[in-house]
């Protein structure tokens, strides 16, 4: 028993991503493993968005690339996220702008939503890319002065931004059981799988090799470079970049003690009655609320269905759990869609950190690259910091110094402890509950 009714199925009910239906990469393990080289300039674990950005780089720049992943090209988060693109991540930007440095942090994360809308313009990838904005949703009173300094803030910085509530709220959601709601403008909608497809492509096009169910289990020194140790046999390379972020396990120790997963879940409802989907999003917005254990929600790219995620719990969970704790959470915010089947449901792992950042850098201790922990807020930042990466590791340009310099604190050990994970995630509902 999950703990909440069974969420209604239709008779095409999969437990698998809305993405994969007919575009997304084939069950792990479904598609050729692809060539592994013996010796490469630059070895890659990892084939999600970091991993497809570095080595489409390093291809333009000549440089022999292997990407290697232990399931499908893509098939980790890259491929199951709710595909929402919005510049930061999960600070709020006056958290930003109030720390040293914080300024060029929040730069970085515009630079790269810019650079993905020109990269998928470039390279013509039909991936529908739309300029959607965002609302993010107000869960309880006390935090609506907050959304109007935040809109404040964003306005201070040149971006259009605007608290709403009432009639301007109703017009923008279907639902009234929020507070008011920062609107955003610049950020974006996205069809996760069709992006990791066409970046593979891209990187394929460039000269890149990309192998399928490659499984790292280590990496050695050799000289100045690495000798990869994989299941499919080894691989020499100059140099590693590491770049699984939820999915980093043992390879580095030194990096799996900054990565903390923790699984994000989605649902997919069936094709929706002719005017119902526009009830929920009248202008096909991104929408997510303000709550710790947040829940994020969009309209399929077709406008048919309702896609909604969230965090269900910090303790490893099912899908079938997940699943019935989503369609509880959708029907509570719209209760106009009690009774609608769902055709998946899915879920994956985000990578979090304890000072909630991404990061990239070397390794100082076995001299690996990493680029990873975006916090569940990567689809643009994970393409740049990836083709920033690869263009540094080509010779061309530096790591972007904001992020490259900042210390990286392990996750505390209780918090890597699975029977203590409840825990944790008690202590942020509470938070939620007191709108903290």
């Amino acid at each position: 028993m999950s703990g909440w009714p069974s969420a209604p199925l239709s008779p095409r009910f999969r437990a698998s991503p809305y993405w994969w239906a007919g575009t997304g990469p084939d069950e792990p393990g479904g598609e050729p493993p692809g060539e592994l080289p013996t010796e490469v300039d630059v070895a890659v674990v990892g084939a999600g968005y970091t991993g497809l950005g570095a080595a489409l780089e390093l291809a333009a720049r000549g440089r022999s690339v292997v990407v290697m992943d232990r399931d499908a090209i893509g098939s980790g988060a890259s491929s199951r996220n709710g595909g929402m693109v919005q510049l930061g991540g999960k600070h709020s930007l006056r958290h930003y702008l109030a720390r040293p440095g914080g300024r060029a942090l929040w730069d970085v994360t515009a630079d790269a939503f810019d650079g993905l809308e020109e990269l998928i313009d470039e390279r013509g990838i039909d991936c529908g890319w739309t300029r959607s904005g965002h609302l993010e949703l107000a869960h309880h009173p006390r935090l609506v002065p907050g959304l109007r300094a935040e809109a404040a803030a964003w306005r201070g910085i040149g971006e259009t931004a605007e608290f709403i509530d009432g009639d301007e709220l109703a017009a923008e959601i279907g639902t009234g059981v929020y507070h008011g709601a920062l609107r955003v403008a610049r950020s974006a909608a996205v069809h996760p799988a069709r992006l990791v497809a066409g970046l593979a492509a891209a990187a394929r096009a460039g000269g890149a090799r990309l192998a399928a169910a490659t499984d790292v289990g280590r990496v050695s020194r050799q000289g100045a470079g690495f000798v990869v140790h994989t299941s499919r046999g080894a691989v020499r390379a100059g140099e590693v970049l590491v770049a699984t972020n939820g999915y980093t396990r043992d390879l580095v120790p030194w990096l799996e003690r900054r990565i903390l997963p923790i699984g994000s879940f989605l649902i997919a409802t069936e094709a929706l009655p002719a005017g119902l989907a526009a009830a929920v999003s009248p202008r096909g917005r991104m929408f997510f609320d303000t709550r710790n254990f947040l829940c994020y929600w969009r309209l399929s790219p077709d406008g048919t269905r309702v896609l909604f995620g969230g965090r269900t719990s910090f303790a490893p969970t099912t899908v079938e759990r997940a699943r019935d704790a989503l369609y509880a959470a959708m029907v509570r915010v719209h209760p106009q869609l009690v009774g609608v089947a769902l055709d998946h449901a899915w879920g994956g792992n985000v990578a979090l950190t304890v000072d909630r950042l991404p990061h990239l850098g070397r390794d100082p201790r076995s001299g690996l690259v990493y680029a990873m922990g975006y916090c569940g807020t990567g689809v643009a930042l994970a393409v740049h910091f990836g083709r920033l990466t690869g263009r540094w590791l080509a010779g061309d340009g530096a790591l972007p110094a904001a992020y490259a310099r900042l210390s990286w604190p392990p996750v505390p050990a209780p918090a890597r402890v699975e029977r203590l994970l409840p825990v944790a995630g008690w202590w942020y509902q509470g938070r939620d509950r007191l709108a903290r």
